[in-house]
């Protein structure tokens, strides 16, 4: 791998680094920004929501923009709007100007998620493209992973505004260093042409799939309107197949899902994502509430899991290209299912290694799992900007469904062991918390299971086809 294209997957990876920790530390920063801005916690959350929410929304079309356009000027405007919308959120005073420039955001975030493989795919060669994918996968993920421990540092420092100003001199260097080493696309006429009515629609489901499961949260998925916001979801989502299948140009190819190997990629990396975010659910209340581990311990502890992960996802590239994408992610969920069922055993008064031993397990699994390459060698050299909205998009709800769905499976797992409805942590009944943890974990173990017969299935369906 030479120079250039070593600092192009750098310059790429070091925008995805910065959507990514924006999806997770500000969470960490949530009671903060509800205080100094004195409004109730269920509104600080939507901080949080409006940027997946318009990130969801817009990566489909920006990801068909760069199909027919410049995947690097689609990549190098979002950059630029994402680092001033971040300059507009760290120095909001009220509410409503901090959504708007939040909303803002996630789109200059979703222009960059859309484009970034493509751009590497178009750069790397072939046989090369696995440890590339692998690197810009290492410093996207720390963004998710090491999210909660960023942002303690810096609120440890300094106020939450700074969450947002981190963002500006990284992203103007980033810009610059793009601007620099990003192959020259000669100046030529586009020809745009874009499904608007399907987007509009696709658009809407998105929306309102991410409000029924957001306001769920809240007020419980059986309130009549949530299970109407599901079934509206369901009918916008039939209705978006019909249209897509009647149109010239779609905005969405649903060709692309006729291939077994693109279709059983995407769930298995939506599953995976969906398990993640089960560790940023449950691991800071059980290491902080129940180990009674101070926030700067909780702190230290999380980091084993991003240290690990920059050097395990930079192996699994490397044997990504020596053995095969879906070979290598069908190891790597064998051994998120041992992780998980790790974090299923595991009990207050062991040994602290027994739980930093389940970190670097799920830490090597999360390395070793492909998804990227696995998603993106299934789809055509002019698909790849869709195809990598399309992997971003199922990575995005997998977060969205994971956040949910873990707290929905962990409030059932401590009302059964408490016999009472619970809907927070049990203070003073740190057991009905592990018991509730352990009944999750066991859930998100047979997940990853049903993951591994599904990659060992399509392994053995690509090699009888050739």
């Amino acid at each position: 791998m030479n120079r250039k294209t070593l600092f192009t997957i750098l310059a790429v990876a070091i925008v995805s680094f910065l959507g990514t920790v924006d999806m997770s530390i500000v969470n960490t920063a949530l009671p903060q920004i509800s205080k100094d801005l004195s409004i109730p916690m269920n509104q600080a959350e939507w901080i949080s929501s409006a940027y997946l929410i318009l990130i969801c929304m817009s990566l489909i079309l920006f990801g068909k923009l760069g199909d027919q356009t410049s995947k690097v000027t689609i990549f190098q405007v979002g950059t630029f709007i994402f680092t001033i919308s971040s300059l507009l959120c760290g120095v909001s005073s009220n509410l409503i100007i901090l959504l708007i420039a939040r909303g803002f955001q996630g789109i200059g975030a979703s222009m960059t998620m859309a484009t970034n493989l493509g751009i590497i795919t178009e750069a790397v060669p072939f046989e090369l493209r696995g440890r590339a994918l692998g690197i810009n996968t290492t410093i996207g993920q720390l963004g998710y992973i090491a999210g909660p421990a960023v942002a303690g540092l810096i609120l440890s420092i300094a106020n939450w505004n700074w969450i947002f100003l981190f963002n500006v001199p990284v992203g103007i260097v980033a810009f610059i260093f793009g601007h620099v080493v990003y192959p020259k696309t000669k100046h030529q006429k586009y020809q745009i042409n874009i499904d608007w009515l399907g987007f509009s629609i696709l658009a809407t489901t998105i929306l309102i799939l991410f409000l029924a499961i957001f306001i769920g949260q809240a007020i419980g998925f059986n309130q009549p309107i949530i299970i109407w916001g599901f079934i509206i979801t369901a009918i916008l989502a039939a209705i978006f197949i019909f249209v897509e299948t009647k149109t010239q140009e779609p905005i969405l190819d649903l060709q692309l899902f006729k291939n077994i190997g693109f279709t059983i990629s995407i769930i298995s990396l939506m599953f995976m994502y969906m398990i993640i975010y089960f560790n940023n659910v449950l691991l800071p209340f059980y290491i902080q509430n129940t180990l009674k581990f101070s926030p700067s311990k909780m702190g230290l502890i999380m980091s084993i899991l991003p240290i690990a992960n920059v050097f395990t996802a930079y192996l699994g590239g490397i044997l990504c290209d020596k053995y095969g994408a879906v070979r290598m992610s069908l190891r790597a969920s064998i051994i998120f299912v041992i992780a998980e069922m790790i974090f299923a055993i595991i009990n207050p008064n062991w040994s602290l290694i027994v739980l930093l031993i389940g970190f670097v397990t799920f830490a090597t699994a999360n390395g070793l799992f492909q998804n990227n390459p696995m998603v993106m060698e299934h789809a055509g050299k002019d698909q790849q900007g869709i195809a990598g909205s399309i992997l971003a998009l199922s990575r995005n709800i997998g977060f969205a469904v994971g956040l949910s769905l873990a707290t929905s499976i962990l409030y059932s797992g401590m009302s059964i062991k408490a016999n009472r409805s619970i809907t927070t942590y049990p203070f003073g009944h740190d057991a009905w918390f592990v018991f509730g943890m352990h009944f999750t974990y066991w859930i998100a173990a047979l997940i990853m299971g049903s993951v591994t017969m599904m990659l060992w299935w399509l392994l053995h369906h690509k090699q009888r086809v050739n």
